[in-house]
């Protein structure tokens, strides 16, 4: 297991695209804005990830970007995924050939102890 520390904290809720699309447009309430204004301040990283998405022009291309986004994340990992079912399944040739050398050392041995 990695002994990294993760950045986000497991204990603090991470704001939903949605709510962060929300309060770009300013269509958040008060109380739902105070507190995700808290959590930037927080979270330096959080905070430098939102003035990136103010820089962009509507909220659509902020919503295209994190799809996008998504849909490399779930690439890579369905690729992970599979390199390492590939790595731990065990070929089927090699469990054939062991079966069949397990059973011809089984008819030898039954030929021998059958002869006189």
């Amino acid at each position: 297991m990695s002994t990294k520390k993760h950045h986000i904290p497991t204990d603090k809720s991470v704001p939903d695209n949605t709510v962060v699309l929300e309060y770009l447009n300013n269509d958040l309430g008060d109380d739902a804005k105070r507190q995700l204004e808290e959590m930037l301040t927080e979270d330096e990283l959080l905070g430098d990830a939102m003035e990136g998405l103010k820089q962009l022009k509507d909220g659509n291309e902020a919503a295209a970007i994190s799809s996008q986004l998504n849909r490399m994340i779930n690439e890579k990992i369905r690729k992970r995924r599979k390199v390492r079912l590939k790595s731990i399944s065990f070929p089927l040739w090699i469990i054939l050939l062991i079966t069949t050398l397990l059973l011809l050392m089984l008819a030898g041995y039954v030929i021998i102890s059958k002869l006189p």
